[in-house]
């Protein structure tokens, strides 16, 4: 009986808070837009995509990973590169510097955020996203989502393979997020280049911009090498007390850190497209 009760509670729950939806109504209190309205929407996206070039956004997030994982972020906060072989295997470049930490030892050297390259890697694939836009045949679904909490619509793109510029692309979807107005500050492409790794790349403007995964990996790092004893807090925590999070970064002193490091001038962080070659090959392997 009490099993009973408990499960009409936690149904009655569901119910009112939006998860389990009538017939005719769909989860959480989403809303799907007819094809109709996603295609004019879609429309006014790629005019609008058309007149913006990559250096009038200049941000973007990059991601993929396989037996490794591969974080970039550039945003106006924390611009951050991450290079995991294994949990306690991984380089960070920050603030003009590459680390390379394995096995308690921390190795560095100085090195500009040009060095990195990945400037070369994002716009190539800002222009993939404006020429995705020309392809005709591309399924559209756009959604209010009252749960998000920025963008409440998303408009979804997705493409068949094809041949873009000599590359198969075998999967592509893009990833809109509108604003009450309608308006666009955030692209998200998801792609596989026949021979890559699957990757997801975020355009979105520099000035005004964080990412709190950006935030993360440099929590986590002065954490593994002493610069705080505060564990990364939940994501949750980081969104509602920003102030104290930014607080915990600055107190961290990464130029500590040269004193018990070792210099090594041939430290270099992967090659983006190499390195999603040799993930293809790795899954390939796999299965």
């Amino acid at each position: 009986m009490r099993i009973k009760a408990i499960c009409i509670i936690c149904g009655l729950f569901c119910f009112l808070s939006g998860c389990i939806a009538l017939p005719g109504q769909e989860p959480f209190g989403e809303k799907t837009y007819s094809g109709e309205k996603a295609q004019a929407i879609y429309e006014d996206i790629s005019s609008s995509m058309y007149q913006i070039d990559f250096g009038d956004w200049k941000g973007y997030s990059v991601s993929s990973d396989f037996n490794s994982i591969v974080d970039v972020y550039k945003t106006e906060e924390y611009t951050l590169a991450y290079y995991e072989i294994s949990g306690k295997d991984y380089s960070v470049w920050y603030d003009g510097r590459l680390y390379y930490y394995t096995d308690d030892k921390l190795f560095y050297r100085d090195m500009e955020w040009e060095k990195l390259e990945t400037e070369n890697f994002a716009k190539e694939k800002w222009d993939l996203a404006r020429q995705l836009l020309e392809l005709e045949d591309v399924k559209l679904t756009c959604k209010y989502i009252p749960m998000a909490t920025d963008h409440k619509n998303l408009l979804k793109a997705e493409y068949p393979a094809a041949q873009i510029d000599g590359q198969q692309i075998t999967f592509a979807e893009l990833l809109f997020y509108l604003d009450e107005n309608g308006e666009f500050n955030k692209v998200t492409m998801h792609c596989t280049k026949e021979g890559e790794n699957y990757m997801s790349i975020s355009f979105f403007p520099y000035e005004g911009s964080t990412d709190l995964q950006a935030e993360r990996k440099l929590w986590s790092f002065g954490h593994d090498l002493g610069l705080t004893e505060e564990s990364v807090p939940a994501l949750s925590q980081q969104e509602e007390n920003r102030e104290w999070s930014r607080k915990m970064i600055d107190s961290m002193d990464f130029e500590v850190l040269i004193e018990r490091a070792e210099y090594a001038e041939d430290l270099t962080f992967p090659d983006l497209p190499t390195l999603l070659s040799e993930m293809a090959k790795e899954r390939e392997a796999a299965f």
